[in-house]
């Protein structure tokens, strides 16, 4: 099971990917299909955090690659 930070830290990674969708005004359909989705279902699972799913490293990559960012930039820093 994963720990308490464990899920911070993914709870800080989908929500900087959501920051950074919505700022770009991309639904979470837009965001599905450059995963290569065609349902905005998984996203909209991966932002609710209720269904145990996040964004693997390939979704990072993705996604950074369309927002021309780099998947450092999701990724929290581990200093307080």
């Amino acid at each position: 099971m994963i720990n308490d930070t464990s899920e911070e830290f993914l709870d800080k990674i989908v929500g900087k990917v959501k920051y950074e969708r919505k700022i770009r005004e991309i639904s979470q359909l837009g965001l599905s299909q450059i995963l290569g989705f065609s349902s905005p279902n998984y996203i909209a699972k991966i932002e609710t955090r209720n269904h145990n799913v996040s964004y693997n490293l390939i979704h990072l990559y993705k996604i950074a690659e369309s927002f021309n960012m780099e998947v450092v930039d999701f990724i929290p820093s581990q200093k307080n």
